[in-house]
């Protein structure tokens, strides 16, 4: 631990100056199969709205050479409810896990793309758990159903658990989104998560070989949603 402090602090120094934006572009659809099934599962979680990520309205201010010379696989983070935005460069890796730390030393744990836990923010998800792998969340066959329970501390410092019923399908046909001048082919997955109190949107745009490459990933109902960019892979 005495080792990883020194770390934290170097890498934390490093990413201090790096904040930007991405653009994406998106194609309109018709709808299909699994848009008509994610809005009729969209109309039954709850009468009330449906959270999804607040618009990220920050501008650009590095690029990529700054990202890839950390030397580091990176991942953009936007907390727009906050108004946070920063590089998260990797800062360890644990199986299946990889965390990402921020300039403020804040960390976001993933995998297969899906956030499992962060650290530093105003209300943490100190863990999550989806009944299903989130390796195979983009593959098989569309719409599929599965339970996911978040663990986030409350304002009183207690532990607590929320269990939502979820779907997810793609869009039927694929688009070209651009991170920060790089352009992936990638196809669109929308996910509606709900129990009798609370419902909410993510969003993941992943290519063929199974990388998101972009997500919005909902957290709490205080944090809202992050907005993950994968820069440097």
């Amino acid at each position: 631990m005495a080792q990883l402090k020194p770390r934290l602090a170097c890498i934390a120094v490093a990413v201090l100056s790096l904040f930007l934006a991405a653009c994406s572009s998106e194609h309109s659809t018709q709808p299909g199969i699994g848009d008509i099934a994610l809005g009729m599962a969209k109309a039954r979680l709850q009468k009330g709205a449906v959270e999804t990520a607040d618009a990220d309205q920050s501008a650009p201010q590095a690029t990529r050479a700054q990202m890839a010379a950390l030397g580091r696989a990176v991942v953009y983070v936007t907390v727009p409810r906050f108004g946070v935005t920063q590089p998260a460069v990797e800062l360890a890796v644990n199986g299946r896990y990889r965390t990402y730390m921020g300039s403020d030393q804040s960390t976001v744990t993933l995998q297969s793309g899906i956030v499992t836990a962060t650290r530093g923010l105003q209300v943490d998800l100190i863990a999550q758990d989806l009944s299903l792998s989130p390796s195979s969340l983009f593959r098989g066959s569309f719409p599929k159903t599965y339970t996911r329970t978040q663990r986030s501390l409350t304002g009183e410092g207690i532990l607590a658990d929320y269990a939502y019923n979820c779907a997810i399908a793609p869009k039927d046909a694929g688009e070209t989104i651009t991170i920060f001048g790089r352009n992936h082919s990638v196809r669109q997955y929308t996910e509606l998560c709900g129990n009798d109190k609370r419902a909410f949107q993510n969003s993941y745009w992943v290519d063929s070989a199974g990388t998101v490459w972009q997500s919005h990933q909902s957290i709490s109902k205080e944090v809202g949603h992050l907005i993950l960019q994968r820069v440097v892979k």
